[in-house]
């Protein structure tokens, strides 16, 4: 994840977010020999998932892949959502996504068997507050200065045929109705209840979506939000298994060894490329 100050038409700049943050690369400590880990990557191995941007394809496609990843790496093990987005519109209130895409990261949630603990950190609006609503109950939190606000999905302004128009509108209903859906199971209230509440935009303050059904309490610092990791360590036994294979092996940040358990660890190791053969 390079910056994006001093980047030329000869390529990225030296100075990266990502080097300058890693042990390995940092001042005093020379270049790695294999390319530091980006940030998500390194919340990802802490099991966090981010939503930090309006919920367009991208966004989905990547929670989605992080969750299942996830889920299928350890699902005894929680999940950890931090949200900081404005749902599908913009700070304009222009859409910018689908409601679609929520729905496919919401499915997702609850197509996993690992728990989703649910963060607000900043703002969850519309989808992005569906979504914090379907965590996992008694782990949906908020932060102290956080805001939440409902509404009901929309469309841009379009024109065509008169059939086109009936469809997007039919479209929108039902958008619109899985909405609802969604926010009842979430909160807890029922669907006419929150269907009358979401016709205008409505507007949550910490404490307010805490009693409205939103959230379940405000994190602080004694919160254990995740469980904590000795990336020191780990990168010292990564450097020792590096040593130990002897030259041309890389070292593995996150911690993962790329010499096999059967080795015995005197001899030099030198992982070999695997060949994969095409299927059909």
């Amino acid at each position: 994840m390079w910056s994006q100050s001093g980047m030329k038409d000869a390529g990225p700049s030296r100075y990266s977010m990502s080097v300058s943050m890693y042990r390995g690369g940092a001042r005093g400590y020379g270049r790695p020999r294999s390319a530091p880990p980006d940030l998500p990557s390194l919340l990802l191995d802490a099991r966090i998932c981010y939503l930090g941007m309006p919920i367009v394809p991208a966004v989905t496609e990547l929670l989605v892949a992080q969750f299942m990843w996830l889920d299928y790496d350890n699902p005894s093990k929680p999940i950890y959502l931090y949200i900081n987005s404005s749902g599908t519109q913009n700070e304009k209130m222009e859409t910018v996504g689908s409601e679609t895409e929520a729905y496919a990261i919401a499915d997702t949630m609850a197509y996993c068997k690992a728990k989703i603990y649910t963060v607000n950190c900043g703002m969850a609006y519309g989808q992005a507050a569906m979504l914090l609503s379907l965590g996992a109950k008694g782990f949906r939190a908020l932060q102290p200065n956080s805001s939440t606000k409902l509404y009901l999905p929309k469309v841009n302004r379009s024109s065509g045929a008169a059939i086109d128009m009936w469809i997007k509108a039919k479209e929108l209903d039902a958008n619109t109705d899985y909405y609802v859906e969604l926010l009842a199971k979430g909160i807890g209230k029922s669907k006419e209840e929150i269907s009358k509440d979401v016709q205008r935009p409505k507007y949550f303050q910490a404490q307010e979506a805490i009693a409205y059904g939103i959230a379940d309490k405000i994190i602080d610092s004694r919160d254990m939000a995740y469980e904590k990791r000795n990336y020191d360590e780990m990168l010292s036994q990564s450097k020792a298994m590096r040593r130990a294979a002897g030259p041309g092996a890389q070292a593995a940040p996150s911690g993962f060894s790329l010499v096999p358990e059967w080795h015995d660890g005197i001899t030099p190791y030198t992982p070999r490329k695997k060949h994969f053969s095409r299927i059909g």
